[in-house]
């Protein structure tokens, strides 16, 4: 049983890996639109493989709830990549385990243990040191502030998903999260003034890309195992999405990856997998 959840766990995380790509095939489509339609598509994609038993879950506050931070995660990712380095965005979009960890110490009144208090340590100062530098461009510090927040933003996620999916299925649980993130992006459109509907035909096999690939196979692979695995354990698996998502963007659009961000990445990924390992 093991083997296989580890086996799905590496399958997921090649997949999710690719989604900062397209946004460099991509580079004038805007983050809001790559965010929408991405989720827009997986969720019909889901319904229409569950039609059968659309009505057995009605979606309540919480699952639309993590559908917001959803939204907000793709957004915002999706802008951070724009802004910075593949490099930079993977290795600061990954460290929802240290704002799962957070939360259980704040709101779950968890006492936390010396070595997770370590990892957080290294985190932390991994973590300034990549947005500090933002050396991909000038406005790389935003773009790097922007992934923290798409972490935290999936660390909410995965803290109110666990609780609906001890109840319901995979497919009962996404197909209604992905159409409430794909609702939240289109709300954040309006408010920004971006046209979702302004699209071009080059455009849309790389939104269909999205949602099959990195959604519906990496992300629902996540979302199935979060009904047995801890939600900090699922966060930690995409510790290898930067070193996926950075050779190839090295290969495929020759972006190197700097000192400070060899440095500051790998000091972040240890204090995130001190945590994960000593975490509850």
């Amino acid at each position: 049983m093991l083997n296989n959840k580890f086996f799905l766990l590496s399958v997921a995380l090649f997949a999710v890996s690719s989604s900062a790509w397209v946004v460099r095939i991509l580079p004038d489509t805007s983050a809001i639109t790559l965010a929408f339609w991405r989720m827009f598509l997986a969720s019909a994609m889901v319904f229409a493989i569950s039609y059968k038993n659309i009505l057995s879950f009605v979606p309540n506050k919480k699952m639309l709830l993590a559908g917001f931070f959803l939204g907000a995660h793709f957004a915002l990712f999706f802008r951070s990549v724009q802004l910075t380095s593949i490099a930079e965005a993977a290795l600061l979009g990954t460290t929802a385990p240290i704002f799962t960890e957070i939360y259980g110490f704040v709101f779950k009144k968890r006492s936390p243990r010396p070595m997770v208090l370590l990892g957080l340590l290294f985190a932390f100062c991994g973590a300034a040191t990549l947005v500090s530098q933002g050396s991909f461009s000038e406005t790389g510090t935003l773009g790097n502030m922007l992934a923290v927040l798409c972490s935290i933003a999936m660390a909410f996620v995965l803290i109110v998903g666990k609780d609906i999916r001890k109840s319901f299925g995979v497919f009962e649980y996404t197909r209604w999260l992905f159409f409430f993130a794909a609702c939240t992006v289109f709300t954040i459109s309006l408010f920004v003034g971006v046209s979702v509907f302004s699209i071009s035909l080059q455009e849309i096999p790389w939104f269909f890309f999205l949602a099959l690939v990195p959604t519906m196979v990496g992300h629902n692979i996540f979302y199935y195992l979060i009904k047995t695995l801890n939600a900090t354990t699922i966060a930690a698996v995409p510790l290898g999405e930067p070193i996926v998502s950075s050779l190839g963007a090295l290969v495929f659009f020759g972006e190197p990856i700097g000192l400070a961000v060899f440095l500051g990445g790998g000091i972040t990924l240890f204090g995130v997998f001190l945590v994960v390992r000593f975490g509850d």
